[in-house]
C-alpha cells in the first residue's frame, strides 16, 4: 500500500508548467531521492505535496486518501503527517535555536512545552548544536542553520520527512552524521 501516490499531477507558477502529468508511488519506509537538474521541479513536487503550491490537476493520495487541496482540513492533515527541511532555512530570525525548534510542536500541536523541549535538546545534540541553543539565526553559519532546520522538522515526529538538499551546506563529515539522524 502505498503512502503517498501521485498520479498524472499538473502545476503552474502562473504561467510556467513546473511539474507535467506526474506519477509517483512511495510506500512506507521507503526513500526516494529526486535527482535532476536545478529548475526541473524537485522543490516544487515537495512543495506541492505539503499544500504550498496547488496543483491545477491530477490527484495525491495520501495513505490512500484522496487530498483535497481547497479543504483546510485536510491540508492540517497532511501538514501533521509530513514534515519538510528547505533548501532555505526559513528560521524565525527574532528567536533564538531552541525557540525555533519548539515553536511549532508547542503553539500549533499544542504539545506539551515540557517534553518538546526535552525532545528538542536531544535532536539539537544530535545535530552538534547543543552549545548554540540561546543562538540566534545571524549568530550561525549557513550550516548551523541548516541543522537548527532538521531538528526543527524532526520535532514534530512527522510520518514522512522530505528533505529538500538537506546536507547542502554542511561539510561532508556534519553531512554524514546529520544523515543518520534521519
Amino acid at each position: 500500500m502505498p503512502q503517498i501516490e501521485i498520479k498524472s499531477i499538473n502545476a503552474f507558477y502562473e504561467k510556467l508548467h513546473v511539474l507535467k502529468n506526474i506519477e509517483l508511488s512511495v510506500d512506507k519506509g521507503e526513500i526516494v531521492s529526486l535527482i535532476g537538474p536545478s529548475g526541473s521541479g524537485k522543490s516544487s513536487l515537495l512543495k506541492m505535496l505539503v499544500g504550498l503550491l496547488i496543483p491545477k490537476s491530477g490527484k495525491i493520495f495520501l495513505n490512500e486518501t484522496l487530498v483535497n487541496f481547497n479543504d483546510q482540513s485536510d491540508l492540517r492533515i497532511i501538514r501533521e503527517q509530513i514534515a519538510i527541511v528547505f533548501q532555505q532555512y526559513n528560521l524565525f530570525q527574532n528567536m533564538n535555536v531552541l525557540k525555533n525548534v519548539c515553536i511549532a510542536p508547542t503553539k500549533i500541536q499544542k504539545r506539551n512545552p515540557k517534553e518538546v523541549n526535552e525532545q528538542a535538546l536531544y535532536l539539537l545534540e544530535k545535530v552538534g548544536l547543543q552549545d548554540k541553543l540561546k543562538s540566534y539565526p545571524d549568530e550561525l553559519s549557513g550550516g548551523q542553520q541548516q541543522r537548527v532546520a532538521i531538528a526543527r522538522a524532526l520535532v514534530n515526529n512527522p510520518s514522512i520527512l522530505f528533505a529538500d538538499e538537506p546536507t547542502g551546506n554542511l561539510d561532508s563529515k556534519t553531512g554524514q552524521d546529520v544523515m543518520r539522524i534521519f
